[in-house]
């Protein structure tokens, strides 16, 4: 995690005097919004108003204001006036435009699916005051291109020595496995594949637990997959159009493992637009 971070606050050159976007873009559960925090706590000292806004996607599509919210949100953070969430004011965008640029900002809008959602909170770099940094988390990299972020960190999963350590601290609050439970924890990392989120919820749910408990919680994942998990990668499933469904589905299910030329020949006889389809399929980090 220190490299990932040490190369996220790299990209933002916090000395100098420009305004700049920084995308980082993964899957779900993949890290994002873990790395997008550890940079803020990194670097917020830095900067006369902070905000940090999580799960845009969701609080923007849970109301028909669900955006003003988020704007006043980003004001009230940023200038340190609660009472802008209270207020009935009818136009936010202006007011963003002109209050943002009285101070250097540091903005982390998480989780972002839409290029609405950044058009209301980050629309252009003249709403900021020279030396302000905007950190975008999304699981769709076309959001970002459309967005005309240039720099863009691609989040990987876990590497083993990654994953192990981080297992270690959520199931053993050390770095290293617990003595006698190796075997265990490497099984167990082997399933996450790398994937924080399951990592973490894994750890949690066997701290303090016995070896049997734990062999059994192994097996058990062997027929019914982490429900957590699930529920982040349905969101980016959920998010696809209905051909592209049809082609993730294809792929994971018949043309996993086939090389990509082969794949998009068959999706093309099938009658698919194979080209652009498995493009957004790798944005959306699927």
């Amino acid at each position: 995690m220190e490299t990932r971070v040490k190369n996220v606050v790299s990209s933002l050159e916090t000395g100098f005097d420009d305004v700049r976007m920084v995308g980082i873009k993964g899957m779900g559960g993949g890290g994002k919004t873990t790395l997008a925090r550890a940079v803020f706590n990194h670097i917020s000292t830095l900067f006369e108003g902070k905000s940090f806004v999580e799960n845009v996607r969701e609080v923007s599509k849970g109301s028909l204001f669900g955006l003003k919210e988020l704007q006043k949100k980003v004001l009230s953070d940023v200038l340190n006036d609660q009472s802008i969430v209270e207020k009935g004011i009818s136009n936010l965008e202006n007011m963003m435009k002109t209050m943002m640029r009285s101070r250097k900002v540091l903005v982390v809008l998480d989780d972002v699916d839409d290029v609405e959602q950044l058009e209301a909170l980050a629309g252009e770099l003249t709403w900021f005051k020279p030396g302000s940094r905007i950190i975008i988390t999304t699981r769709d990299q076309q959001v970002l291109v459309a967005h005309e972020v240039k720099c863009i960190h691609h989040v990987n999963l876990l590497s083993y020595e990654e994953a192990i350590c981080l297992f270690s601290r959520y199931a053993f609050k050390t770095e290293i496995p617990k003595q006698g439970y190796e075997n265990l924890s490497r099984k167990v990392v082997r399933y996450a594949d790398g994937l924080p989120l399951t990592i973490k919820v894994l750890g949690s749910h066997l701290c303090g637990r016995n070896e049997l408990e734990w062999a059994d919680a192994i097996e058990r994942l062997k027929t019914i997959p982490l429900d957590k998990t699930l529920k982040r990668l349905e969101l980016s499933y959920n998010g696809l159009e209905n051909d592209q469904k049809e082609i993730f589905l294809d792929v994971i299910c018949i043309l996993k493992g086939e090389e990509k030329d082969i794949s998009i020949r068959i999706l093309e006889s099938c009658g698919f637009n194979a080209q652009i389809g498995l493009r957004v399929l790798e944005q959306k980090s699927l």
